[in-house]
């Protein structure tokens, strides 16, 4: 008989079942903000990318007014979707169903045959259904919802960490577009994963230390001597509800430098930045490797000195990823490469190569992770999943006794360590709440 102290209520078959799916996109998805992407895929005039909130196309577009919008991708006569280009450059959007056409600041502009079908109907008492979004440093977020929480509110505790790694680092910018593949995984599998799940690396990424992928200062799940790191769980939102969670990783000082591994002399020259304490700037200046998800679907990873066999220099591992719901148990995993701004585009390369070898539908970790998600939904899919809840509690007080690290100075439950399961209870414990289950820690 399973202790009563350790079922969390977090049910097995949540990940892989269609009611509790069309609950998430209704709950979930249509009511907090919700990634789109970059201010850097639109930087000119008629600048567009098709993105999504939920199973809901989105066109993300900078109008010929210098703003940025987002509009619900279906012409307003049939809701025919109106571009099925994934970016581009346009200033107007034409419906291919009966040519109504509307420009790329959301208005009617032109129906075929108006003086005879709508003589009398006014263009601009039509445009395009438009989204609320909000940008924080170089991030588009969408909210198809009714609150009038701001973003900055949303995001909450998390921009003490955020700040370090966007505004600490003199502004991040992308490599290249976006790589995506779809899997048979639940989107929880890899949004939970990345709010440190640093315990699954002993067992799942044991073949990427084996074969020479990982340096000595990442190991994966081992305990490197010398190395010190944290995990800041339980960072809430303005409403008091939690939203994410990180960890940091720091190699001693005499290893590899810091600022995540991207070649500190690039860094060493300039003054810490506005907008950030001191106390942020001396992490970004220790720190080689974080890891994170804000709530719900959108993570943070990079790791210094890591390989790709290829006999080229080591490099950064830095990426931004979305895990987008497609459907119950299966999940389009959308990645985009990420470096400083003042790094060269020689670097900037590396980093890419290094990253996606890593990390993309064939890197030597992505294949890992997948495979043992895939799994998850395979046991959910049963209606023995139905009985059983998850058992995700390491590092809960029934069971251990860790620490909570008191001198840190940003926000959060601070644990002076990575192996526990605070991370991914962070972002369960917000799941919980958004679905109506009772909340049992």
């Amino acid at each position: 008989m399973l202790n009563a102290d350790l079922d969390l209520g977090i049910p097995l078959k949540a990940m892989n079942d269609q009611g509790i799916f069309n609950e998430e996109i209704e709950r979930i998805f249509s009511n907090n903000w919700i990634f789109l992407g970059f201010v850097d895929e639109v930087l000119n005039p008629g600048d567009f990318v098709v993105r999504r909130i939920g199973l809901n196309s989105v066109i993300v577009v900078r109008g010929e007014d210098g703003r940025i919008r987002a509009f619900f991708n279906a012409c307003r006569h049939m809701g025919t979707e109106l571009c099925e280009a994934e970016y581009g450059r346009a200033s107007t959007f034409t419906c291919p169903y009966h040519g109504w056409t509307y420009n790329n600041m959301g208005r009617l502009v032109g129906v075929p045959v108006k003086d005879i079908a709508y003589k009398r109907f006014k263009l601009s008492d039509v445009s395009l259904y438009e989204i609320k979004i909000d940008t924080y440093e170089n991030l588009i977020f969408g909210n198809l919802g009714s609150s009038t929480q701001s973003l900055s509110d949303y995001l909450g505790e998390t921009k003490w960490y955020l700040d370090i790694f966007f505004k600490a680092s003199g502004g991040m910018k992308i490599v290249g577009k976006p790589i995506k593949f779809i899997a048979d995984f639940d989107w929880k599998s890899g949004a939970s994963n990345f709010a440190e799940d640093r315990l699954h690396t002993i067992t799942t990424h044991r073949s990427v230390v084996e074969l020479g992928y990982a340096s000595p200062i990442s190991r994966f799940g081992y305990v490197t001597p010398g190395l010190s790191e944290i995990t800041a769980c339980y960072l809430n939102d303005s409403l008091g509800r939690p939203v994410g969670a990180f960890g940091m990783r720091f190699p001693p000082e005499e290893s590899i430098p810091g600022f995540f591994g991207f070649y500190g002399d690039h860094f060493r020259e300039h003054s810490k930045p506005e907008g950030v304490s001191e106390e942020q700037y001396k992490v970004f200046q220790r720190v080689s490797h974080w890891v994170g998800t804000i709530f719900p679907n959108l993570s943070f990873f990079t790791a210094a000195d890591q390989t790709d066999k290829s006999g080229k220099p080591n490099s950064p591992v830095s990426l931004i990823r979305l895990w987008q719901p497609i459907g119950p148990g299966k999940t389009e995993v959308w990645t985009w490469v990420v470096v400083p701004r003042v790094l060269p585009d020689e670097i900037a390369k590396r980093v890419y190569e290094v990253t996606t070898s890593h990390f993309g539908p064939s890197g030597v970790a992505e294949m890992d992770d997948t495979a043992i998600w895939r799994r998850i939904s395979k046991s959910a899919s049963g209606n023995l999943a139905r009985r059983i809840s998850q058992l995700i509690i390491g590092g809960l007080d029934s069971v251990s006794d860790l620490p909570v690290l008191r001198d840190w100075r940003g926000p959060g439950l601070v644990r002076p360590t990575q192996f526990h399961e605070d991370g991914p209870r962070t972002f369960w414990k917000r799941w919980l709440m958004e679905m109506g289950y009772e909340v049992k820690w």
